[in-house]
C-alpha cells in the first residue's frame, strides 16, 4: 500500500535534517500550511515518477532553507536589531514587466537587493569580490548553467543567474503559505486554503531574512515578487512605509505567457508538460483575486503605490525611474543615470522579448474575471 503524503510529514523533516546536518527548524507556525499541502498532494497525487520526485523537492528544499535560515540566525544574532526602512517593492501579475523593472531599478547603486545565489539557503551576504569563492555561490551558478543547457526558453523567458538579483518567492516559501507551490503542483485543495490564510507571519520571516542578508550592509531594500499582489495586505502590516511599484499589462497576454512558462519548467524538471487549459483557468482565478485585493489596497492607500504599465518600462525607461522617484522622493544620482541610461541601451524599445507564447484563443474567461481592473488601468 502507497504511504499518503500526509503521513510523511515527518520523513520530509527528516530528510531535511539530513541534507544539511541541522535540526533546528524554529517554531511550528509553518506547520499547518505543510500539512495543508500534503493533504492537497493526497486529494490530487502528481503521477509517479518525476512528478512525484519534483513534488518531493519542492517541499525539502523550503524545509531545509528553514534550518539553515535558524542556524544562521543563532549565529548572527545582531540580525535582530536591523530595521528595513521604506524598501521600494516592485510587484504585479507575472509577466507584465516585474523584472524588466527590477532590473532596471538594480542598476541604482543605492539599493540592495537579494541575489538569486543566497534565497535558496539565506546567509550574511560576504562582500562581492568573495561570491566567487563560496561554494553556496557555485552550486547556484552551476544550476543556473544546468537550467539553460537543458531548458534554454525558460532562461529565455525568466532567466535569472547567481549573481543577479532575484524575487522574493523562494525565501517566503519557509513558511508554506505561499504562491510558491500551487505554481508548480496541480493542488486545488491548498489553493482553497491559501485563499483564506493569513500571510503576516510568512512576510514576518521574510523580513528577518533580508536583516540577516543585510547585516553589513545599510543600504535601502529593493524587492520584486509578483504574489504579493495577493498578500498586499500581509506585505504592508509588515513593511508600513513600503513604496510600491505595481506593473500592468492585459491579462491575456501575460497569463498566456505564464502558461507557457510554468509549462517549460515542467517539462524541464519533469519532462512532461501541464494541464495548459487547467493551468489557464486556475493563474486566471488567482491572479484576478489578487487584482482586487491590490486595487482595494491601493484605494485605501494611494500614496504608497506607482503604477506602470508593461510597455513603457522598454518604451521610455528612464522616464518610468523618474516618475517612481518623484512620486517617493528618491534622489537619483549622477552615477546611477549613467546606469540608467546603459540599460535603457542594451534594452531598446525595438528589441523584442524570444519568448513566443500561444495566445489565449477564448478571451471571456479572463475578461470576466478581470473586467473592473482592464477598465481602471486602461489596458
Amino acid at each position: 500500500m502507497t504511504t499518503s503524503w500526509s503521513a510523511r510529514f515527518d520523513e520530509f523533516h527528516e530528510r531535511a535534517a539530513a541534507q544539511t546536518g541541522l535540526s533546528d527548524f524554529g517554531g511550528s507556525d509553518y506547520h499547518e500550511g505543510l500539512r495543508v499541502l500534503l493533504a492537497a498532494l493526497d486529494d490530487r497525487p502528481p503521477a509517479a515518477g518525476t512528478k512525484t520526485a519534483s513534488a518531493e523537492g519542492l517541499i525539502v528544499a523550503p524545509l531545509a532553507a528553514r534550518l539553515h535560515t535558524e542556524a544562521q540566525w543563532k549565529a548572527n544574532p545582531d540580525y535582530a536589531r536591523r530595521e528595513i526602512p521604506s524598501p521600494l517593492i516592485v510587484m504585479g501579475v507575472p509577466r507584465t514587466g516585474t523584472t524588466a523593472l527590477h532590473n532596471l531599478l538594480d542598476q541604482d547603486p543605492q539599493f540592495q537587493g537579494i541575489q538569486k545565489w543566497i534565497t535558496g539557503a539565506p546567509i550574511v551576504r560576504p562582500p562581492r569580490e568573495e561570491w566567487e569563492t563560496h561554494p553556496q555561490y557555485q552550486a547556484a551558478a552551476a544550476n543556473v548553467a544546468q537550467m539553460a543547457a537543458i531548458a534554454p526558453d525558460v532562461m529565455t523567458a525568466h532567466g535569472v543567474y547567481a549573481h543577479e538579483v532575484d524575487e522574493c518567492l523562494l525565501p517566503m516559501a519557509q513558511s508554506f503559505t505561499s504562491n510558491f507551490f500551487p505554481s508548480q503542483l496541480d493542488i486545488p485543495l491548498y489553493d482553497q486554503w491559501l485563499l483564506g490564510a493569513d500571510e503576516t507571519e510568512s512576510f514576518r520571516r521574510y523580513k528577518d531574512v533580508l536583516r540577516l542578508v543585510g547585516l553589513r550592509d545599510d543600504r535601502r531594500w529593493l524587492l520584486k515578487n509578483p504574489s504579493h499582489v495577493f498578500g498586499v495586505e500581509a506585505m504592508l502590516a509588515v513593511f508600513p512605509d513600503a513604496c510600491v511599484v505595481q506593473t500592468h499589462r492585459h491579462p491575456a497576454s501575460s497569463l498566456a505567457s505564464l502558461v507557457n512558462l510554468l509549462d517549460n519548467i515542467m517539462r524541464a524538471y519533469t519532462g512532461e508538460g501541464t494541464d495548459r487549459p487547467w493551468r489557464l483557468a486556475r493563474e486566471t482565478a488567482f491572479w484576478a483575486e489578487a487584482m482586487r485585493r491590490t486595487v482595494a489596497i491601493q484605494d485605501r492607500y494611494p500614496d504608497r503605490f506607482v503604477n506602470v504599465r508593461q510597455g513603457d518600462i522598454r518604451q521610455d525607461p528612464l522616464a518610468v525611474v523618474r516618475r517612481i522617484y518623484g512620486h517617493f522622493g528618491i534622489p537619483i544620482s549622477e552615477e546611477a543615470e549613467r546606469r540608467f541610461a546603459a540599460w535603457a541601451g542594451a534594452n531598446p524599445p525595438e528589441g523584442q522579448s524570444a519568448h513566443a507564447y500561444e495566445a489565449v484563443k477564448d478571451l471571456s474567461a479572463i475578461n470576466d474575471a478581470f473586467g473592473p481592473y482592464i477598465e481602471r488601468y486602461a489596458l
